[in-house]
């Protein structure tokens, strides 16, 4: 994550609290800052503080948002070749009324993007994620396991960055229809192609399953 005064004071609100309440900050590897140290009194004090400079707190925020992880890519990146910090949040915003329109706001998913194959901001573990081929590139990948414990499928080859919402809603709906109590889009996904718990090594010549998807009915 970027710490910065850009549309909402985060770096002032921030700033203001460490000097306030004398917290210590510990970053997490999802990109959360966790502050630490605090009295019981401190914390409502603190989350008034972040209220009044705008911040959302953390329960008011779709699952969409709060899980979703994006790496800097272009322009500050050197091996990056397509975008991702700078149009992640227009992309995420699409996705996050879609998911509302489906009843589906809480619901436990992972959203990840990065600018190359590297795969700085986690997205082979992702639900879902987008890993930029070329400029306005990428490949949709979906299925895989919050904590680390599950690979994720490339989904979709070569997608246009403005369709992306439109390439994966196909499974979005089936999500919404098909997926078990506390069921997450990765779990789902899995549980519809027969493959619960993959451990499998990515090779870079995987096929996309998004015709496997349409043609599989879930057990």
């Amino acid at each position: 994550g970027r710490i910065a005064d850009q549309g909402t004071p985060l770096r002032t609100a921030l700033r203001e609290a460490v000097r306030r309440f004398g917290s210590a900050l510990a970053f997490t590897g999802q990109q959360n800052l966790l502050f630490t140290r605090l009295t019981v009194r401190a914390v409502g004090e603190l989350e008034r503080l972040l209220r009044d400079h705008g911040l959302t707190p953390a329960a008011q925020l779709s699952a969409a948002r709060r899980f979703s992880i994006a790496c800097p890519a272009l322009p500050t990146c050197g091996l990056a070749v397509a975008e991702s910090e700078r149009v992640f949040p227009a992309i995420l915003a699409q996705f996050e009324q879609e998911l509302e329109a489906l009843g589906l706001r809480q619901e436990p998913i992972t959203i990840r993007m990065t600018g190359c194959p590297n795969g700085c901001a986690r997205p082979y573990t992702a639900d879902l994620a987008f890993v930029g081929r070329s400029l306005g590139l990428s490949h949709g990948n979906v299925g895989g396991g919050r904590a680390g414990e599950r690979g994720a499928d490339l989904y979709l080859a070569d997608v246009r960055q403005e369709r992306l919402l439109e390439a994966v809603r196909p499974l979005l709906l089936r999500w919404a229809r098909e997926r078990l109590p506390g069921e997450g889009l990765g779990a789902f996904y899995q549980r519809l192609i027969g493959r619960p718990t993959p451990r499998r090594a990515l090779t870079g010549r995987e096929q996309p399953t998004a015709e496997l998807v349409q043609l599989t009915g879930v057990p």
